[in-house]
C-alpha cells in the first residue's frame, strides 16, 4: 500500500512507501482523496520514483493542471528510449517532455504553433531522431494529436540535453544548496536586467529553462565534444544575436560561479530558449 502525501489532481498525487517517494497515476485514481490517505498497488497504472526533492517540487509545480493522458505518453516516450535505445537520461526530462508535448499541443489547437529554430539534426543524431519518430508515433496513437514534422527536431533535443546517468539520490549538503541558490539569482538577475522575466505568457518556457538549469549545476560529468553542436552555436549566434548574447552571459555566469565545464549544446539550448522568451 501506497500513503498519499500530496493529491496534484484527481488521476495524479505524489504518494510513500518505505520512506521513497514516487509519482503514481491512473484514471481517478485520488479522487475524494486526502493525505495521509492509503491507495492500493492495483489502482495504480503508472509510477515514477523521485530521487530527489528538487524532482518533487518540479512535478508538483509544472504538471498538476497536465491531463493524466499526456503524462502518461511522455512516460512512454521516455521509457522507450531506455528501454529499446538502451538511452540514459537525466530525471528531469520526464517534467520538461511532459510540458513540451502539452504546451505545444495548446498552440496548435489555437493555430500559433511555431516551426523549430533549429537546423536538421537527423544525420548527427540518428539515434535520438528515430526515438523522436517514434515519440510522434506514441503521441498519434495515445493522443490522436498528429505534430508537424518539425516537431522531430523538438523531441530530439530534449533527449540530446537530458542525456547522461540520473545521479543516485544524494542529499544536497546545505553550503553546496546555497551555492547553486546564489549562482540561479545571479543568472535571474541578469535576465532581468534584459527585461527577460516569468510572466503568464512566458511561464512555460521560462520554468522549463530554470529547471534544465538547477539539474545542470548538480552535473558533475566532463565536458562532452561536439562539433555539431559547435557549428549549431556559430549559426545561431549568426540567425539571433541577441539571443545568443544572452545565452553567452549565462554560460560565462556559471562557468566562473561554479567551475562547471560546460559544452557548446548548452549555449545552444540557452540560445532557443532566450529567443523564444524574447
Amino acid at each position: 500500500m501506497y500513503r498519499v502525501v500530496q493529491v496534484l489532481n484527481n488521476n495524479i498525487a505524489i504518494v510513500k512507501k518505505n520512506h521513497e517517494q514516487a509519482i503514481a497515476m491512473g484514471k481517478g485514481l485520488v479522487f475524494q482523496k486526502k493525505k495521509g490517505d492509503l491507495l492500493s498497488e492495483d489502482a495504480i497504472q503508472n509510477l515514477f520514483v523521485l530521487k530527489s526533492e528538487e524532482s518533487k517540487q518540479n512535478f508538483s509545480f509544472l504538471l498538476k493542471d497536465v491531463p493524466l493522458d499526456f503524462i502518461t505518453t511522455a512516460y512512454e516516450i521516455i521509457e522507450n528510449a531506455i528501454h529499446n535505445y538502451q538511452y540514459s537520461v537525466q530525471e528531469y526530462i520526464y517534467v520538461t517532455l511532459t510540458d513540451h508535448i502539452y504546451w505545444n499541443y495548446k498552440k496548435l489547437m489555437k493555430g500559433e504553433y511555431q516551426n523549430s529554430l533549429l537546423p536538421d539534426i537527423s544525420k548527427q543524431y540518428p539515434k535520438e531522431y528515430q526515438i523522436a519518430k517514434d515519440g510522434l508515433r506514441i503521441i498519434k496513437e495515445r493522443l490522436d494529436i498528429a505534430f508537424p514534422e518539425d516537431e522531430l527536431k523538438n523531441i530530439s533535443i530534449h533527449f540530446i540535453n537530458a542525456q547522461g546517468k540520473t545521479p543516485e539520490p544524494v542529499t544536497t549538503p546545505a553550503d553546496a544548496y546555497e551555492e547553486q541558490q546564489r549562482v540561479m539569482q545571479i543568472i535571474e538577475e541578469a535576465l532581468r536586467k534584459r527585461n527577460i522575466v516569468r510572466t503568464e505568457k512566458t511561464q512555460n518556457f521560462y520554468d522549463r529553462l530554470m529547471i534544465h538549469l538547477r539539474y545542470m549545476l548538480e552535473r558533475t560529468e566532463e565536458e562532452r565534444v561536439d562539433e555539431f553542436a559547435e557549428k549549431m552555436e556559430e549559426d545561431l549566434k549568426k540567425d539571433y544575436p541577441d539571443a545568443y548574447s544572452v545565452a553567452e552571459e549565462m554560460y560565462r555566469i556559471i562557468v566562473e560561479n561554479t567551475g562547471l565545464k560546460l559544452h557548446a549544446g548548452e549555449k545552444v539550448y540557452f540560445t532557443i530558449h532566450i529567443q523564444r522568451l524574447l
